[in-house]
């Protein structure tokens, strides 16, 4: 298949305009990010319906004008796999989202793909093609790229377009309904959006950590946020996250103490070890600031324990089947509330496959049986 290079103002423009009308087109992207905090991009790839194929050479445009209308339309379905990097980069560049999105990671999960498969296993299993993964390690901010490595970048959505088609017709209109959720969450900019205020959400131990310790976190999270956009550096070279959380648990009073900390860097405790015991110094001060303790709900009782029981075995069935994680579709968290409030369910893929079995059996709209060794829900009222 051929495709165009495209690394000019009007070449841009016209592939724009030429697909257009075609209603939909696969897209990927090429970025790397290896010693920066922001993602570098490098490549767009994308096949419309009707066939047209192109690279797009983002490195040679001051800007990409043409291309943010199209994905900012929402007429124009924009089809990815594992969407959200892409989204990210897109953002992060733009400042822009894009509309109308589907995802065929997402969608693969009615099809026992799981919810993480890579593109590769999915065009084997679905199209019978082995995509070649020689490339995975190019530089792909380099220039010249070679025609190996662009052949390799354009194969992504080269399959990609059949393998949408291909979802169209396997999937049920409820299953693709259920998935309007999932793709409509993408589109959600916070979870783009710059927040160095809350960078220590994403450290899972941070959350387990005593409100004073707590807050030490969150400051040092914001301060390392902070500090790697405006130079543009990872922010795991500045300060790791084992060596953020040890040191929120037990906070040194001096800068030599740092140094004690497990997986820290002596030279970022030479250059920033004054202004993190200043950080500390003053949540010490300020015990008001510290973040409130989470409400935990109240314990299940012994009856809600038989319910969470029977939730998770229907829990794991489904797991199985779908080649999903169980913890990835919901925890005991989401049984107790589900079986608190029947009518507040989870969304998306995780309610079609989870959430609807389980409030319908928790409402009596169903009930649960063993055949042939599975777990199997039975319906009482349609």
């Amino acid at each position: 298949m051929t495709y165009t290079f495209i690394d000019t103002q009007a070449d841009l423009s016209a592939f724009c305009k030429l697909i257009e009308a075609d209603g939909w087109f696969a897209i990927d992207t090429e970025f790397v990010r290896t010693d920066t905090y922001f993602p570098k991009l490098c490549l767009i790839q994308i096949q419309s319906r009707s066939g047209h194929a192109a690279i797009i050479d983002p490195m040679a445009f001051d800007a990409l004008e043409p291309l943010w209308q199209l994905l900012e339309n929402p007429n124009i379905r924009k089809v990815f796999h594992s969407a959200r990097q892409d989204i990210e980069v897109l953002y992060q560049v733009s400042g822009r989202m894009p509309e109308a999105i589907y995802d065929t990671q997402i969608a693969g999960v009615f099809l026992g793909f799981g919810d993480l498969a890579g593109l590769a296993k999915v065009i084997k299993a679905e199209l019978d093609i082995e995509l070649e993964k020689d490339q995975t390690r190019t530089d792909w901010s380099r220039r010249p790229l070679t025609d190996k490595q662009l052949e390799y970048a354009i194969n992504d959505v080269r399959y990609l377009a059949p393998l949408y088609e291909r979802y169209l017709d396997k999937l049920t209109e409820a299953q693709q309904a259920a998935l309007t959720e999932d793709f409509e969450a993408l589109l959600n900019e916070d979870l783009y959006r710059l927040a160095p205020e809350n960078a220590a959400d994403k450290i899972k131990a941070v959350q387990k950590l005593p409100r004073k310790a707590q807050a030490i976190a969150y400051r040092l999270a914001e301060w390392r946020e902070l500090y790697a956009i405006n130079h543009n550096k990872p922010k795991r070279w500045v300060l790791s996250d084992d060596a953020l959380v040890a040191i929120a648990k037990r906070p040194p009073k001096a800068r030599e103490a740092l140094y004690k900390v497990p997986n820290i860097k002596s030279s970022s405790v030479k250059n920033f070890g004054d202004e993190w015991i200043e950080i500390i110094d003053e949540v010490f001060a300020n015990p008001d600031a510290w973040p409130e303790t989470a409400n935990k709900p109240a314990p299940a009782t012994p009856q809600e324990d038989i319910f969470i029981n029977i939730g998770f075995a229907l829990l794991q069935q489904v797991a199985q089947d779908y080649h999903i994680n169980p913890p990835n579709i919901a925890g005991k968290t989401d049984l107790l509330h589900l079986i608190r409030h029947p009518d507040n369910t989870l969304s998306g893929w995780r309610h079609a496959l989870f959430g609807q079995p389980f409030t319908d059996f928790l409402n009596s709209k169903g009930g649960l049986a063993v055949e042939d060794n599975r777990l199997i829900q039975k319906t009482f009222i349609p």
